[in-house]
């Protein structure tokens, strides 16, 4: 009963704001950059006629699947297209991944049920509800629930293979079944596996669990345990093996993108192993974060065998994403309800100890989830309210009116909404995307575009010889470049960027005025602030001189660059 209401209580947090950046009135495509593409490649599975080949292979296959069948669902209620219209068919799409998002909200509020139950098998019903609690208002999760990715649910299949091969260890009175437990905590570690294949980890605290049972069953246990995340990843992602060379392709492309960086994104900042505390900290909450920690390396200084199984899976996982050059907060998601079984044994223990200096640590706990509930509803707030690119599209529409307004890359999910397709994803090509551009005409739309459109670049100053009335960026788009001003030893395209942006800044700090600004209290960390980028508003100065940097012979006036994501 306890279980389901923290079940309940996750999943209602998690349904607020989940219709944050769909297609609405004046906006046809969602505002998560990955959503389109996710969605797109998804369709390419069939599985009414035995296909389940997408040719994609950047992540596992069960997902794609489980988002086709949502999507054909929700068509089959009458949730397709209402006539035969681009932007009638945006619409659908919108509606397909508000299913997958309901997916994910689901697995979120999965990972506090398993959480709970897990603490609840390892002590007190106070330390599950606390630590369950603690899953249902983790800040970072809570808002990837919201978006129609495969992190949460990667997550929750990993959190089930867990919770299983825990069930291995001894317990006083109890003899389980070794098998049946082992092929299941394999079960899940092959699913999560085939929606995000560092799931696969989770075959590690399988390992270890099996080292606490008798010497005559560990092999055989365990061997039908990774017999069994074997068969349930070749089922869930066939392609591995059906179609093995684009399959060896996409994973090793994922491998590389992890190890060489993402463009500016993360150059310049500390290495992966601090830069993950920091995402831990937002992800659950910085007071819930060094409680469970505490709680983890407690149990592991003191040999308990729930805190080894637990602990060997963190320790392997955390050493991967660490050295990675690729940071993003949805990396550290798996972690998060390790920790939160670390937060709910220790404060558990805590509150039932004799000792009453220990009481505090529960008054810690308490505060703890008040600063993870407190930051969920910020999340929250923003993601039910209207978004600030809307909101910052809807200023430069009243305010510019038939005037211009100039951007400093790519229209996409960063840019204000300034006309219906400003967001549409990259995967279109460019000339679409140009054409939907050039056709907006209050404001008209700026962007510096050479004679080869494919020499286009970020920061293009050459926009500003057009005299826009007014120019618009977000955080997106500035704050990489900025971060890396005074780096020494950059890498000279680095160089070449961030010099572009300073020379942009300088020439607008001289020829505009700051008019506005949206969005300055949202997140800072880069898939966090999907939902909350910052947006900056320059008005140009009157009687401001024209300063010519090159002719502007292009296919009409210009943005800037789309090339540093």
């Amino acid at each position: 009963m306890w279980g389901l209401a923290v079940f309940a209580f996750a999943l209602l947090i998690r349904l607020i704001g989940i219709g944050w950046g769909l297609p609405n009135e004046v906006r046809n495509q969602s505002l998560h950059p990955d959503e389109p593409i996710i969605w797109m490649y998804s369709q390419r599975v069939e599985p009414t006629k035995g296909k389940f080949d997408p040719g994609f292979y950047n992540y596992g296959t069960l997902y794609l699947t489980m988002l086709r069948l949502a999507t054909d669902v929700v068509r089959g209620y009458g949730g397709g297209p209402a006539d035969r219209s681009p932007e009638a068919e945006w619409q659908a799409i919108g509606r397909y991944n508000l299913a997958g998002r309901l997916l994910s909200a689901l697995a979120g509020a999965g990972m506090a049920w398993a959480v709970f139950l897990i603490l609840l098998r390892l002590g007190s019903l106070t330390g599950a509800a606390l630590g369950g609690t603690a899953m249902a208002l983790a800040p970072g999760v809570v808002m990837h629930s919201r978006f129609q990715t495969v992190d949460v649910v990667a997550a929750l299949f990993l959190t089930l293979s867990l919770s299983y091969s825990l069930k291995l260890l001894p317990r006083d009175n109890e003899d389980p079944p070794f098998y049946r437990v082992a092929a299941l905590a394999g079960l899940f570690a092959g699913l999560s596996a085939g929606v995000k294949y560092t799931g696969i980890l989770a075959l590690i605290s399988l390992a270890v669990a099996c080292l606490y049972l008798p010497r005559e069953r560990r092999l055989a246990t365990f061997g039908l345990g990774l017999a069994a995340a074997l068969i349930s990843f070749s089922l869930s992602t066939p392609g591995a093996f059906l179609n093995s060379a684009k399959f060896i392709q996409d994973f090793s492309y994922e491998m590389r993108h992890t190890a060489t960086g993402h463009g500016l994104v993360f150059a310049g900042t500390s290495v992966g192993y601090v830069y993950h505390i920091a995402n831990l900290s937002v992800g659950i909450g910085a007071v819930s974060m060094l409680i469970g920690l505490a709680g983890l390396a407690a149990g592991v200084i003191r040999k308990c065998s729930w805190a080894m199984v637990l602990g060997s899976f963190f320790v392997a996982y955390y050493l991967l994403i660490g050295r990675a050059e690729v940071k993003f907060f949805r990396y550290v998601i798996p972690l998060i309800p390790v920790v939160a079984v670390g937060f709910g044994w220790v404060v558990g223990r805590a509150q039932s100890s004799p000792n009453k200096r220990w009481r505090w640590l529960t008054l810690g706990g308490i505060v703890g989830l008040g600063g993870a509930a407190s930051q969920t509803a910020a999340n929250t707030w923003w993601m039910a309210s209207p978004d600030v690119r809307d909101e910052a599209g809807a200023y430069l529409k009243e305010k510019a009116g038939q005037g211009t307004v100039a951007l400093v890359a790519d229209p996409w999910f960063q840019t204000p909404t300034l006309y219906p397709d400003t967001a549409l994803p990259r995967s279109v090509p460019f000339a679409q995307r140009e054409a939907a551009r050039l056709a907006a005409t209050r404001p008209r739309v700026l962007r510096y575009v050479p004679d080869d459109p494919d020499e286009r670049f970020d920061w293009d100053i050459r926009v500003l010889d057009e005299r826009p009335d007014f120019v618009a960026y977000s955080s997106f788009e500035f704050d990489d470049p900025w971060r890396v001003q005074g780096l020494a030893n950059l890498d000279p395209v680095a160089r070449l960027q961030a010099d572009r942006a300073k020379a942009f800044v300088d020439r607008l700090r001289r020829d505009y005025n700051p008019l506005r600004v949206y969005g300055e209290d949202g997140p800072t960390i880069h898939d966090l602030m999907y939902v909350r980028p910052r947006i900056w508003i320059w008005q140009r100065k009157t009687d401001t001189p024209t300063t010519s940097t090159g002719s502007s012979t292009t296919s009409g006036p210009s943005e800037a660059p789309a090339n540093t994501r």
